[in-house]
């Protein structure tokens, strides 16, 4: 542990180019949320409101998310960066004013992955290799899991209850778009690193949300979703592929 500790202390930093992006994208990423406030009558006032309160959610949501990513990354001896995806936003924004905010597109970006050679000495693998990749992508939609169910949790004994609820969906909206399987987005790390894995952890993912929907809060149910995703995925898919010769 007292390496990891140092490793935290001597590398766990946001550099200038990541914290420029990261404002731009909790920004672009709470007007998404906030844009339509459903408000019957509209006011100037309570939409700015909703804006900044969005974008404090979407803040913690973000932060907490490249955190996860950074400090598992340290854990291996390996370093992680965010990079925005600014086509990812643009569709968003697009979305948003297509809907009129009725529904929500966030493809924010995701990590680069550097190698410390020196802190990598003695492990296993020493190199990069695609599943530690995406084991290290799946650690920033996981944090948001855990976060989530915090925050449902405290939801629950009464505390903040409308404010904890929307960090509880804003927390799984954003991890469930983040492991989508597409360029710059964390998903597409780990469906190269074993699809397997990828289908479980999404399908996880998804599972929590579509039981939030319905006003089910269950990790354990979530977990067994995305079980049932792999089962079916390895069973009518995966067994399914031709070996190559």
């Amino acid at each position: 542990m007292g390496e990891f500790a140092y490793r935290i202390k001597r590398f766990f930093k946001f550099t200038p180019r990541e914290m420029f992006e990261l404002a731009i994208t909790i920004i672009v990423v709470g007007f998404i949320f906030a844009y339509n406030d459903k408000q019957e009558v509209f006011s100037t006032t309570y939409w700015i409101y909703n804006l900044l309160k969005m974008i404090l959610i979407v803040a913690i949501a973000v932060i907490t998310h490249e955190i996860g990513h950074k400090v598992a990354a340290l854990y291996i001896g390996m370093r992680t960066e965010y990079q925005m995806w600014p086509t990812g936003l643009l569709i968003g924004i697009l979305f948003t004013f297509i809907t009129n905010g009725k529904w929500y597109v966030v493809l924010p970006g995701g990590m680069l992955l550097h190698h410390l050679s020196i802190q990598r000495i003695g492990h296993f693998r020493y190199g990069l290799n695609y599943f530690t990749q995406g084991i290290l992508a799946a650690m920033g939609p996981l944090t948001n899991l855990l976060f989530a169910t915090f925050f449902k949790t405290l939801s629950l004994f009464g505390i903040f209850p409308e404010f904890f609820d929307t960090m509880t969906f804003i927390n799984l909206y954003y991890a469930v778009f983040t492991m989508l399987p597409l360029p710059r987005l964390d998903g597409l790390h780990l469906f190269f690193g074993n699809r397997l894995t990828y289908v479980f952890v999404f399908g996880s993912l998804f599972g929590y949300i579509v039981l939030y929907s319905i006003g089910v809060y269950s990790l354990i149910f979530a977990l067994l979703i995305g079980a049932l995703f792999w089962l079916v995925f390895y069973l009518y898919i995966e067994t399914k592929t031709v070996p190559l010769p």
